[in-house]
């Protein structure tokens, strides 16, 4: 309960950073357009507005996906999550497709910016309020492990590459290179591009309850072949099952017991390898069914039999 809690208070927290600093930037971007004219500038104030959109959608999102099991959703609400992972997605490509007709349509009009030294101070507050945000979204990531978070955190990544190159565009348009500003806007909006699709790739695999990751999988298995090498009355451990929806876990497998123990003995081995489990994995939702030697062989024969 307590760790439910503090998951809780790092993402909203994580949530609320995030919508303060898409506001600002904003603001600042703003002026910084309206007295230099570029169209990469033009681009990430879009960028920054689609951001704001976002992140306050994906703390409503948030709101619904931390609130606990009821009657209805026994399993939580955690997939909302990866919903918010889809919303950020859309309004990733929708951003970066604008910003791609705007580039190729600067690249066919070049034209002379001004006031490129206000350009550049403001993309300099930029890339410091942005990295501020990635850096503490980062520590929240480490500690909740959030979807939604990760997706919000990809997206202001590209927002801060993004500012880098307006930097460069800037500097170099301030030396007659016209041409740099539609050329770094073009690339910035194809990588863009790219990120969207792997988070939505990603987001969709989590609603498909796609498995935990490969390098999870191998903890799973060292903590039960730990605690089985162990303990003569486990045999083994088959038909493991992962998925996992929003911070939670899910952990199910069938646990191989000798004949004769009793169920009470059964049941307190179950436990004791619950406690294992939730030690290297917190928040985790685990359903172990325990099986007697022989039913598993049976098991075994009969689909032999249907093969």
């Amino acid at each position: 309960m307590v760790e439910s809690v503090a998951y809780s208070v790092q993402v909203k927290k994580a949530s609320h950073f995030a919508i303060i600093t898409a506001l600002s930037l904003i603001i600042v971007k703003g002026v910084a357009w309206w007295q230099t004219g570029s169209v990469s500038m033009l681009a990430s104030i879009t960028d920054s507005m689609l951001d704001l959109l976002a992140s306050f959608m994906n703390m409503l999102i948030l709101r619904f996906a931390l609130m606990p099991a009821d009657h209805n959703h026994s399993f939580g609400h955690g997939k909302a999550e990866s919903l918010a992972s889809l919303v950020q997605s859309a309004f990733i490509s929708g951003s970066a497709i604008f910003l791609l007709l705007q580039g190729i349509h600067r690249f066919n009009s070049p034209q002379a910016l001004s006031n490129t030294l206000l350009g550049m101070a403001v993309t300099v507050f930029s890339i410091l309020a942005t990295g501020l945000l990635v850096w503490y979204q980062g520590r929240v990531i480490k500690a909740t492990e959030s979807p939604a978070i990760k997706a919000d955190r990809l997206h202001y990544q590209t927002d801060l590459l993004m500012n880098f190159t307006i930097l460069l565009s800037l500097g170099l348009s301030a030396y007659g290179i016209l041409w740099a500003d539609a050329v770094f806007a073009i690339l910035i909006s194809l990588y863009i591009l790219w990120n969207a699709a792997k988070m939505l790739f990603d987001s969709t695999q989590l609603l498909l309850d796609q498995m935990l990751p490969p390098e999870e999988i191998e903890q799973i298995h060292a903590v039960l072949n730990q605690e089985i090498a162990q303990d003569s009355r486990m045999l083994g451990f088959h038909a493991l099952r992962t998925r996992r929806s929003g911070a939670i876990r899910f952990i199910q497998f069938h646990l191989e017991l000798a004949d004769e123990l009793s169920f009470i003995e059964a049941h307190d081995i179950t436990e004791h390898l619950e406690r294992c489990l939730c030690k290297t994995f917190p928040r985790s939702d685990i359903v172990i069914h325990p099986e007697p030697t022989f039913i598993v062989q049976q098991e075994m024969q009969l689909d032999k039999k249907v093969i």
